[in-house]
């Protein structure tokens, strides 16, 4: 793991219990960009229901590689999760309207929603040899009070 005051970067195994290394690298980021308390824990929930889509749906419970990439700039916390899996063909995925609050959800979209609530930007894009994922919180004070 490389860390510098404003980024930090990992590699992991998609079918080991990496959710406390990678908890814990949010946390750091967090800590360093004075995110509080209650924002940092909905961060990791964010950022660890990310990766355990990829293991279970890009994976599909098998050892496969993710990197990850952390950093604070221009006023954003953003977490890259780079995985090696088969592309996902993101039409309807990630859709330009989050699901909105009130609305049902099926079990297979209740990651996606924890994502777009918690996180400012959900993005995903397909590429040649698997996807890269980038989960963005903006850290204006009105982002990041305890309501």
């Amino acid at each position: 793991m490389s860390a510098t005051t404003n980024e930090i970067s990992c590699n992991l195994n998609s079918a080991c219990d990496c959710v406390h290394v990678l908890s814990s690298m949010v946390q750091v980021m967090a800590q360093r960009a004075g995110v509080s308390d209650k924002q940092t824990n909905r961060m990791v929930l964010a950022v660890d229901e990310l990766f355990a889509n990829i293991a279970q749906h890009g994976y599909h419970g098998r050892e496969g590689k993710v990197d990850m990439h952390a950093y604070c700039k221009d006023g954003a916390l953003s977490f890259e999760l780079r995985d090696y899996a088969e592309p996902v063909d993101d039409a309807g995925l990630l859709s330009a309207d989050p699901p909105q609050p009130g609305v049902e959800i099926s079990p297979g979209g209740l990651g996606l929603h924890l994502m777009y609530a918690v996180m400012d930007i959900v993005e995903h894009e397909a590429l040649a040899d698997g996807n890269r994922w980038r989960l963005i919180k903006y850290l204006h004070k009105e982002n990041n009070d305890e309501t």
